[in-house]
């Protein structure tokens, strides 16, 4: 059986200095933590007040419903034929993503 000799390391960081550190680095970790849920809060609170604007702006608006508005109508004669067709879903029409877990 072959013999060892344990031989301790010198220690680079005391008891002291290493707790120092690593308060330190908790403190840095928890101030980034803090910073990154007040940018969430905020940017939900931006969200809301746009939705508001956005449906008191409808409000006001005479003319609330596409189907009813005569630019619309016009550009769907000139330009896209109809309604249904295939150049007009392409430009036209949108897909719903929802976006509720951002609120």
């Amino acid at each position: 059986m072959a013999r060892y000799d344990y031989v301790e390391k010198a220690v680079k960081v005391s008891r002291r200095e290493f707790l120092g550190i690593m308060g330190v680095t908790g403190a840095v970790l928890w101030t980034g933590a803090y910073v990154a849920t007040d940018l969430v809060q905020d940017r939900t609170k931006y969200i809301k007040m746009r939705a508001q604007g956005i449906y008191k702006d409808d409000e006001k608006s005479k003319i609330r419903q596409s189907h009813n508005n005569q630019a619309v109508t016009d550009v769907y004669k000139r330009f896209a034929h109809n309604p249904l067709s295939h150049l007009a879903e392409e430009l036209f029409h949108t897909k719903y993503v929802n976006r509720t877990k951002l609120v």
